[in-house]
């Protein structure tokens, strides 16, 4: 039958046949999208893009940090002269090289996979906040309160090695979707880290004269004739000597080297029957520790400084070439620096601090008896 002679009822049915061919090639277009587009939320999509795009510039702009984690919650804060201070340590001076490690570590995540958007899920990838969480969050705000980056930092997939940044899952706040990135996020362990640790600087060859009043026990005094000598002991009880210089240069290393793990502020503790420790160098700077029970973990320390002004006085021109040396400019800067607080010590500082007098000395040796004399000959 040739097409000239179709009926209508013919050529209405071919029609009728091609619209439907047409919605099933849709409907299975459709289909198969549906199914692409499934896969593509489900599985992993590998990415290599910036966390927070634009942060390492705005993070100029931050006034606060927030962090929130299992084992430390504090807010970092910048004072009105740009400094870094703690909140929950009443606006004593943040660590700042350990602010900005933080914010560019931030700046530095990159998102390399798209995980589960499930929030039941998240306790897995250890990206939990609140009181039972198990995530470590941090908040950057503005001045004006805008949020420039919040960040959940979760369970850690490869830790860094060599060249390689490692990879941790990861979440935005107020987001469910995860992510694995690259980077490494420097979150503080405790709120004493997020302190700046600086004390002072006090070379222990300047440590002229070391004198110890522990409490309860007996007095003594460490005294060196030179910068960098021998310290000697004063009063060495009957039947002992002093230990090797080098155990009697103790209390001074430990001077020059102080750490301290926490500060409150110094009108919260008391001061009553406290032990106390002053270190004078050869050119008059005095720096005094004054030390209270504060634990089992250690004490906490007040220092103070001052000048002795015979010393002072008394003490040589600095070399030619050498740094001058002002104790009354030193002393103002360290009270400038310490005043005011409490700084809590561990107890390995304490014991090189204000060692017992008897760790100080030894027993005498024995003398050796005196030869007999020869025997007379037969």
């Amino acid at each position: 039958m040739s097409d000239a002679a179709l009926s209508r009822a013919d050529l209405k049915r071919g029609r009728t046949l091609a619209w439907l061919a047409l919605a099933a090639a849709l409907l299975a277009a459709a289909a198969i999208g549906a199914v692409l587009s499934d896969r593509a939320a489900v599985a992993p999509a590998a990415m290599n893009e910036t966390m927070y795009p634009g942060f390492a510039e705005s993070s100029a702009d931050a006034a606060s940090i927030r962090i929130e984690s299992p084992t430390v919650i504090v807010t970092l804060n910048k004072d009105p002269g740009g400094r870094w201070v703690v909140a929950e340590r009443s606006g004593y001076p943040a660590n700042a090289e350990g602010v900005r490690a933080l914010m560019l570590s931030m700046a530095q995540l990159r998102l390399i996979e798209r995980r589960t958007a499930d929030p039941a899920r998240h306790a897995a990838l250890e990206l939990t906040t609140g009181a039972a969480g198990t995530g470590h969050a941090v908040t950057v705000t503005a001045a004006d309160g805008s949020v420039l980056a919040a960040l959940v930092a979760g369970k850690v997939q490869a830790r860094a090695a060599g060249s390689s940044p490692g990879t941790l899952f990861v979440r935005r706040g107020g987001e469910d979707q995860t992510w694995l990135a690259r980077g490494v996020v420097a979150i503080p362990a405790s709120i004493g880290a997020t302190l700046d640790k600086t004390l002072f600087a006090l070379d222990e060859a300047r440590v002229k004269t070391v004198r110890v009043e522990p409490r309860g026990l007996q007095s003594y005094t460490l005294t060196r004739p030179a910068p960098g000598g021998d310290f000697a002991l004063d009063a060495v009880p009957d039947g002992k000597v002093a230990q090797p210089p080098q155990i009697l240069q103790t209390p001074a290393s430990a001077v020059a080297g102080l750490v301290f793990e926490d500060v409150i502020k110094a009108d919260a503790v008391e001061v009553a029957e406290a032990t106390t420790v002053a270190f004078t160098t050869f050119d008059g700077l005095v720096v005094t520790l004054t030390l209270v029970p504060g634990g089992p973990g250690g004490a906490y320390g007040l220092i103070g400084a001052a000048v002795d002004e015979a010393l002072a006085a008394a003490a040589p021109p600095p070399a030619e070439g050498a740094a001058t040396s002002d104790a009354g400019a030193e002393a103002a800067a360290i009270n400038s620096r310490v005043g005011g607080w409490a700084y809590k010590l561990p107890t390995y500082v304490l014991t090189n601090l204000v060692p017992p007098l008897e760790t100080l000395v030894a027993d005498k040796p024995a003398e050796a008896a005196p030869e007999a004399p020869p025997a007379p000959p037969q």
